[in-house]
């Protein structure tokens, strides 16, 4: 049971270092073998874990969490042209970008820009509310992560996960320590396929090591919209559609394929009041 439970844990690290690869920069087209190889497995096996740990093959999720980011850009930016998008996604054929946006999201590219469909099911209530907003370069950040699929309640798995492990290491857990990655968007990818990184940032006191669902990166600096908010657990989706629908459309800035993050200083996945208080920083260009 242990030589099990430590190869899991070993396939489990390797493909963090995968996904944390297909996300640095959306632009590349990373292959399979290259991939395995950054892990020292060979391609079928990779591929055979990969499916067993993410629920997908590699080539899919790839796929996927590029035409989510273009069908991001496309609401939120609505000058930048389709080219543009295409080429920042890693797509060199106007044609296969086309159908592939369209098998994952039923319409075409410029039909998405034309039907809007995000907004057709906004929440009013939030549309148009006062937000306190700087842009301003945010440091690089060291992090323990644990890496979560589905946006809900559940996420509390993931920062339990943490607390045991911070706890086993003898580092502090708390509020003013956690940051969460959104991968996802919440308005138009179903809440149970939504991908979320809950981060511990580690003191620069001694050195740290990936173990098992704990990875180890670095979050690099960048330059964001940081936003601060306030509220209770479900009003944030709330907030992230005011910013990136409403916001971005009417600001300089264009959000860069870099996720989202919020620093917490109140967690309403942990906080029995639900509550949260952060800051929810964007990564973003002037236009």
């Amino acid at each position: 049971m242990k030589h099990k439970r430590t190869t899991q844990n070993d396939h489990i690290e390797r493909i963090n270092e995968t996904l944390y690869a297909i996300h640095a920069d959306l632009s590349q087209n990373l292959s399979v073998e290259t991939l395995a190889g950054n892990v020292a497995m060979s391609v079928f096996h990779f591929n055979r874990i990969f499916k067993e740990v993410v629920g997908e093959s590699v080539h899919a999720y790839a796929k996927r969490v590029k035409l989510e980011h273009a069908a991001n850009v496309l609401l939120f930016t609505p000058e930048a042209t389709i080219t543009h998008i295409m080429r920042e996604v890693g797509f060199h054929s106007n044609a296969s970008f086309t159908q592939a946006f369209k098998e994952n999201f039923g319409v075409t590219p410029s039909k998405w820009r034309e039907v809007d469909q995000i907004n057709a099911h906004r929440d009013l209530s939030f549309s148009g509310k006062s937000l306190h907003v700087k842009v301003a370069a945010m440091p690089s950040f060291e992090v323990a992560y644990v890496r979560h699929k589905g946006y809900d309640k559940s996420i509390q798995t993931a920062w339990l996960k943490l607390q045991a492990w911070a706890l086993q290491e003898g580092i502090a857990f708390n509020a003013q320590t956690m940051i969460a990655l959104h991968h996802s968007n919440p308005r138009f990818v179903e809440a149970s396929k939504c991908h979320y990184v809950a981060c511990l940032e580690l003191p620069k006191t001694r050195k740290f090591y990936r173990s098992g669902e704990i990875g180890v990166m670095k979050i690099p600096q960048t330059f964001c919209a940081i936003f601060s908010l306030q509220g209770v657990y479900g009003d944030l989706k709330k907030y992230m559609d005011v910013i990136y629908h409403e916001w971005f459309p009417k600001s300089d800035y264009e959000k860069v394929s870099l996720p989202s993050f919020a620093i917490y200083r109140q967690n309403h996945f942990i906080d029995p009041c639900e509550r949260f208080d952060l800051d929810f920083c964007v990564p973003v260009r002037f236009k």
